[in-house]
């Protein structure tokens, strides 16, 4: 093989190379664009924008199963275990529940949903504001990965040590470079 043939293999391998490292970035990046474009959709209130990054047949369930978990602790709490109509009026309230949380899990729900939480407080306020209403804190949060295809966004509060009180964002990668929301922690604290 003469020089110039060398010449070519080795610039073959320097842009297969170049390649694969612009793959891996976009690949580990993708969910840091995904929020910015939610935080785009919430500061701009465009609830189509955000439905299309958002899981609705898993974020439903996520929110089901919580509350659910609540309902149950909640029954616990008040020793109405020994009822025997208790068991009867936590499978009532199971299905009116699923369907209170069918209704409340749409594109707008979920934008109100998410302006509550640690990205919504975070994202720019219109500038509209009336006199005696309070500015709008900036709320600092920690967004990482916790998975290969799962990803947390959580609000950051003093002495946070991440012990599951706080409340958080879940988006589940959907493909190599999408990322949708999937769930949405509710805080226990």
């Amino acid at each position: 093989m003469d020089i110039f043939g060398r010449f070519q293999l080795k610039k073959l391998g320097v842009a297969a190379t170049a390649a694969a490292v612009v793959v891996i970035a976009t690949v580990y990046a993708s969910p840091y664009l995904a929020v910015r474009q939610i935080k785009t959709a919430l500061a701009e209130r465009d609830a189509v924008a955000l439905a299309d990054k958002v899981d609705f047949p898993a974020l439903r369930e996520s929110v089901k199963q919580q509350m659910n978990g609540a309902m149950a602790d909640s029954v616990k709490a008040v020793g109405a275990s020994d009822n025997p109509f208790a068991a009867m009026g936590q499978a009532v309230a199971g299905a009116m529940l699923g369907k209170m949380v069918d209704a409340m899990v749409t594109p707008g729900g979920v934008l109100a949903m998410v302006n509550q939480s640690a990205l919504g407080r975070s994202a720019k306020s219109d500038g509209v504001q009336a006199d005696s209403a309070p500015a709008r804190e900036r709320t600092d949060y920690t967004a990482g990965y916790a998975a290969w295809d799962k990803f947390v966004i959580r609000a950051k509060q003093d002495g946070d040590n991440h012990n599951g009180k706080s409340g958080a964002l879940v988006l589940r990668r959907h493909g190599l470079w999408t990322w949708k929301l999937s769930a949405i922690e509710v805080s226990r604290g």
